[in-house]
């Protein structure tokens, strides 16, 4: 009965994993006049290891991700804490807040950049009506990796959102009673029962949101193309144009390969190092 499902697997997720590996030990450059080389070991992994824009759109995305995500995490612990409170719209208030997750992240790319257009723009007219002058924003090298980052706060804020305030939620009410008969004001029950409780479920919004966030692609690419002069060009702009502009496909495998150990050996760290399993378990237990 299984034999089917196991045969669909293997053909649409393991058979092209396996190959793709095979790729990357190969000269697999369809353009080139010469193509096949054939089986080259490993000297297109060496060549990654030399390669400094690989490693300047891995800084980017480490920059990307850790930005995006830290600035996620606040605002949606803060709309969780907030929507937890008994008042009146929040409801109504509350399914708003999801609609730009909703949004297809093509549509967001194209929306965004029509709003940061320097000149007929929406960002910089409201700017403009309080003194502020007009900015470069995705054309400017210094303001382009904000950009886009603001761009993936506001779109993946309420999935941050969704995950917390399902845990704040289901936070048990008698540790907070005990605190506040004790005296505690809110600052202390927010850092001492709130923050220690909520752990698990931080952490585990934290690693969905990080991995998400490292494949970012769709929205990035419809603002800035990388640009300007690759100041946005993150790890999944940089694989695509390494392997469907330059078709080096064998160097483009070696480099994705690279980059799925980097963030598989991340998101073990941060797993082994953060408690989440103790954290987990913990919950569980309680």
């Amino acid at each position: 009965m299984l034999a089917p499902t196991f045969i669909v697997l293997t053909a649409v997720g393991i058979y092209p994993l396996g190959y793709s590996l095979w790729i990357s030990f190969n000269d697999y450059h369809p353009s080139n006049p010469s193509f096949p080389q054939g089986f080259i070991w490993f000297e297109n992994y060496l060549t990654a290891f030399l390669d400094g824009q690989a490693r300047h759109a891995l800084g980017l995305t480490a920059i990307f991700t850790v930005s995006s995500v830290g600035a996620s995490l606040v605002i949606g612990f803060a709309l969780a804490l907030l929507f937890n409170q008994r008042l009146p719209g929040l409801a109504i208030a509350r399914t708003l807040i999801l609609i730009p997750m909703l949004v297809t992240p093509i549509a967001v790319g194209i929306t965004w950049r029509i709003m940061f257009n320097p000149d007929l723009g929406v960002i910089n007219y409201l700017l403009g009506l309080i003194g502020i002058p007009s900015q470069g924003w995705l054309a400017s090298m210094n303001q382009s990796l904000l950009s886009v980052i603001v761009v993936d706060v506001w779109q993946w804020t309420p999935f941050m959102f969704l995950i917390l305030f399902a845990g704040v939620r289901s936070l048990p009410r008698s540790p907070f009673e005990s605190a506040a008969i004790d005296g505690a004001s809110r600052a202390k029950i927010f850092f001492l029962v709130t923050l220690p409780m909520m752990r698990p479920v931080i952490l585990l919004a934290v690693l969905l949101r990080a991995v998400d966030s490292v494949r970012t692609f769709d929205q990035i690419f419809m603002m800035t193309r990388g640009g300007p002069n690759q100041t946005t060009d993150l790890v999944s702009l940089y694989l695509q144009r390494v392997n469907f502009k330059f078709f080096d496909i064998g160097y483009g495998a070696a480099l994705s390969w690279l980059f799925l150990i980097l963030l598989m050996a991340a998101v073990i760290a941060f797993i082994r190092y953060s408690g989440f399993l103790r954290s987990a378990a913990e919950k569980e237990a309680r």
